[in-house]
């Protein structure tokens, strides 16, 4: 009864001390084109650009694909990604997850730019039509 009322005790507190990641604000779309890929033994690494909105105008992103886990169809990911608007320039640290869902892949990142803005993204990587879509949003 006593580990019965501790668990119940350690899951309530749980429940009320989480925080949600505030989404929606600066939702913005990425429709990116893979520029290139070079196949490795133990990484595989991925460049690609297009123009985004929000203010980032031209992006290039480099990423470093790895399955430490040996997971199966998943894995992570690192990166690094520049922009340019104008006169405006930005970069910023790219990690996350990706999983393979039939003949696309997803990718999970979240993302800390230099101009002080925190991404997450959901994107849809298609090796064959040389895709990256990323629906996006900044929170705080």
């Amino acid at each position: 009864m006593k580990k019965t009322i501790f668990v119940l005790s350690f899951l309530i507190s749980s429940i009320s001390f989480c925080q949600e990641i505030p989404l929606g604000d600066n939702f913005f779309k990425a429709d990116l084109t893979v520029d290139s890929v070079t196949l490795g033994i133990e990484s595989n690494q991925m460049n690609a650009s297009g123009d985004v909105g929000n203010g980032y105008g031209r992006v290039y992103l480099s990423y470093v694909f790895t399955n430490k886990m040996e997971t199966k169809d998943s894995g992570e990911f690192t990166g690094l990604a520049w922009t340019q608007a104008g006169e405006n320039f930005a970069q910023a640290s790219l990690q996350g997850i990706w999983k393979r869902n039939g003949k696309i892949f997803e990718l999970y990142t979240f993302d800390n730019v230099t101009d002080g803005k925190k991404t997450v993204a959901k994107g849809i990587l298609d090796f064959v039509n040389k895709t990256l879509k990323f629906e996006a949003s900044q929170f705080e």
